[in-house]
């Protein structure tokens, strides 16, 4: 899927963005069913020409829930900071690949308290779904382990 920067701005100023919420532990989140359907659900909205957002607030054993989110965005920046696209970060004439984004936000994930990493772009969204689930499982298992860790 490809959009421009208006098309983007405009689906999620719009409200457009298809959410869903779920709660799960540390050790349910990093399950390969659990990412399995984060990850569908993603690629379900990109096929519907939508753009979407997997929410997964992750229980941990000390401190405050963690946010982990599946986005699909332009270029690496939180959907909740999409109105720096407007001119700033891209050409707003072309349009550009819709990309997946794993994104983490804590104070114990490091001194921004924010992680976004690409999951999936234009290209691998249409391949493996289990190596995708892989790819998810890992960069949580890491990220989640520095939280804990600084936590402890």
């Amino acid at each position: 899927m490809k959009m421009t920067v208006a098309d983007y701005l405009g689906q999620i100023t719009g409200n457009r963005v298809v959410k869903e919420v779920v709660t799960k532990t540390a050790a349910q989140a990093q399950q390969k069913t659990t990412l399995k359907t984060a990850i569908q659900f993603m690629l379900d909205q990109f096929d519907k020409g939508y753009l979407g957002q997997y929410n997964i607030d992750v229980k941990m054993k000390t401190g405050d829930p963690v946010s982990v989110r599946l986005e699909a965005n332009l270029i690496n920046i939180p959907m909740a900071e999409a109105e720096r696209l407007d001119g700033k970060l891209l050409d707003q004439g072309p349009e550009y690949p819709v990309n997946l984004y794993m994104v983490m936000e804590s104070a114990d994930v490091n001194k921004s308290g924010l992680r976004i990493d690409e999951l999936a772009n234009d290209t691998d969204q249409g391949g493996s779904l289990s190596t995708l689930v892989e790819r998810a499982q890992e960069w949580l298992a890491e990220h989640l382990a520095v939280v804990a860790e600084a936590r402890a």
